[in-house]
């Protein structure tokens, strides 16, 4: 939710209820983005492990970057349809 995420803390937000409707709003495409990365590594490509065991990349990220890709180039190939997830959330 921080810097590498969403970068919330840049909003400087005060009002109580304008926080919560963020973080009901940045909670949904947080489990957006998840459940689009676990579909990613399962079906499509699986994530490479790192020679330390860890992953290249965390499963939030790879959503997360999957789906800001295909928002923002309407020219890319699109392997999934990233909005079915959003009827799971």
């Amino acid at each position: 939710m921080k810097s590498s995420g969403f970068d919330i803390e840049k909003t400087h937000l005060q009002d109580i209820e304008r926080i919560e409707k963020l973080i009901l709003l940045v909670m949904i495409a947080f489990v957006w983005c998840y459940k689009t990365g676990i579909y990613l590594h399962q079906n499509i490509k699986a994530i490479t492990i790192k020679k330390h065991g860890r992953k290249a990349i965390s499963i939030f990220k790879y959503g997360l970057e999957y789906i800001a890709n295909f928002l923002l180039n309407s020219k890319m190939e699109n392997k999934i349809n990233v909005f079915k997830f959003l009827a799971c959330t």
